[in-house]
């Protein structure tokens, strides 16, 4: 029966763990999405807030229109969607100004009288 080299066998465990996270480390940096706006895409993802484990909601400009959406392991819903400005303050897209503005009343019946 052979003795393991204890010292020698936790060296190259630990070199192997340390190339692994290195390369993900590599890759995460690599696939960054900020790398990929500019080139031409239709589809931006403005931003994320995680709701739980399986859920969240998920802001998206697609060509010049804000969408919401509701997002789960099971499917993707719209929440709401509006159109935006070009750009705004560092080159994200803003809401379109809506100058004409219900009143309080209005908000309820949904603009019925």
């Amino acid at each position: 029966m052979t003795a393991i080299d204890w010292p020698r066998f936790m060296l190259s465990t630990l070199v192997v763990l340390g190339l692994m996270a290195a390369a993900l480390w590599w890759l995460k940096r690599r696939q960054a999405p900020w790398a990929l706006q500019g080139q031409g895409r239709r589809i931006r993802l403005i931003e994320t807030q995680p709701l739980g484990l399986k859920h969240k909601m998920m802001l998206v400009q697609v060509d010049q229109q804000m969408v919401l959406v509701a997002v789960n392991a099971n499917d993707i819903r719209t929440l709401h969607s509006w159109p935006c400005s070009a750009n705004g303050p560092d080159g994200l897209a803003t809401p379109a100004v809506d100058t004409a503005k219900a009143s309080f009343p209005d908000f309820f019946t949904g603009g019925r009288s």
